[in-house]
């Protein structure tokens, strides 16, 4: 009997030990599953970002030549035609010098060759150079080179024996070094991928942002403490509620076709403006900020508003003195995120027409204009490798705004913490 005792004992122990391994093994299964699906999706993002970075870095630096300038002629009465192919002629005749002691110049196919490393707007800098400095004859100027001189360098076996003498030419006199793109943050939109900036559509997003703030700031808000505070609780708000919750899933290409209907053929605003890329994009801002509004002002503790009511104040002034103030952290947050997700928005725009190519930085809210996410969509399809870099470049302005607004959304959080009961 004693031994049976015992053996019972001796089974039940390990049958309570056999099920602590089972699931000390599932809890380890279950932490193996959980680590490898974190490092899987970190190791995707490194790989795009890299990628990104990668593709982009080639657009941030560009090779730059030195020539030597002579002006022989009086510039300052010449046409503005005559002096444009002076001064084209004046870059063709330092480069002929520069090579003349490697390369036959008097060969046309050469000289075609010695003038495509230059790039096609080079006379545009010596034109204001010679215009501020009439006097000066003779001077040393760096240009920048063109985009198949660019792809040129960037092999590390090149064929064509002429542009192997014209680099070893450059190098053994020092006259080509590689230099940050500075291009690419001054100027706008051009066929060339050397001339072309991102300056233009950051404005444009600017100008864009701007505009749906000023409708969806107001609106949004006053609707949100409008249904919190204000409306009774019955069928009527319940349906409200939820058609504002279920705007805010609708796909964002459904506001464009709404922004083209009703803006562009209703009330003919110019189409591919400032204006009406704000208006059509704070229909989409609206119903989140709306919801943001309408969970901060929930989020006030009952005890404050009964508190003020105790001490006379009217519903008004237990909004705006007392519950808004505890609610604004909330708000911020909300409409910060807000903006986050339209400043990474194209298809609703292109519906509208500010897919174009715009090749002026816009002035004012009605002149035509682009945003950074479809200027991104234009280079990225653009079939020349030189496109896509830049693309990645504006990817990684267009981050870098993200992340900013997103480290906004933090600092509000922990600023005003204080506010949270």
């Amino acid at each position: 009997m004693y031994i049976r005792k015992k053996l019972g004992k001796l089974l039940k122990y390990r049958h309570i030990a056999s099920r602590i391994s089972l699931k000390n093994r599932k809890d380890r299964i279950l932490s193996i599953l959980s680590m490898s699906a974190l490092v899987s999706s970190l190791g995707i993002l490194f790989i795009i970002l890299g990628s990104i970075v990668n593709n982009g870095y080639n657009a941030l630096t560009t090779t730059t030549i030195l020539l030597s300038i002579r002006i022989n002629d009086n510039i300052e009465q010449q046409d503005k035609l005559v002096l444009r192919s002076n001064l084209i002629n004046y870059i063709h005749q330092s480069l002929e010098e520069l090579f003349s002691d490697v390369i036959d110049t008097s060969n046309p196919d050469n000289k075609k060759i010695i003038y495509s490393i230059i790039n096609d707007t080079a006379h545009h800098k010596l034109a204001d150079f010679v215009l501020k400095n009439p006097k000066v004859n003779k001077f040393n100027m760096w240009f920048k080179s063109s985009t198949t001189f660019n792809k040129i360098i960037q092999k590390q076996n090149i064929d064509n024996i002429i542009y192997k003498k014209i680099i070893t030419k450059l190098q053994n006199a020092h006259k080509i070094k590689k230099s940050f793109n500075d291009t690419l943050f001054k100027k706008y939109n051009s066929i060339s991928p050397e001339n072309t900036g991102i300056i233009g559509s950051l404005i444009g997003s600017m100008f864009t942002i701007i505009i749906c703030l000023a409708f969806a700031l107001p609106i949004g808000i006053t609707s949100g403490i409008c249904l919190s505070e204000l409306i009774p609780r019955n069928k009527i708000s319940s349906i409200i509620e939820i058609s504002i919750t279920n705007l805010a899933s609708v796909p964002s290409i459904i506001f464009g076709i709404l922004g083209l209907a009703i803006y562009i053929k209703i009330f003919n605003i110019p189409r591919s403006s400032a204006l009406i890329g704000g208006m059509t994009l704070s229909l989409m801002m609206l119903p989140n900020l709306v919801i943001a509004t309408k969970q901060a002002f929930t989020a006030v503790p009952s005890s404050v508003k009964d508190a003020a009511f105790s001490l006379g104040a009217s519903n008004m002034q237990v909004i705006l003195h007392h519950s808004f103030p505890i609610a604004l952290p909330g708000i911020m947050q909300g409409a910060i995120l807000s903006i986050a997700r339209i400043l990474g928005e194209s298809s609703p725009l292109i519906m509208i027409g500010m897919v174009a190519f715009i090749v002026d930085i816009p002035k004012n809210f009605l002149d035509p204009t682009t945003v950074l996410p479809v200027q991104i969509y234009m280079w990225a399809s653009n079939p020349h490798i030189e496109f896509i870099q830049l693309a990645a470049i504006a990817i990684v302005a267009l981050l870098l705004m993200l992340l900013i607004l997103n480290l906004t959304v933090t600092f509000i959080r922990k600023k005003f913490d204080h506010f949270i009961f």
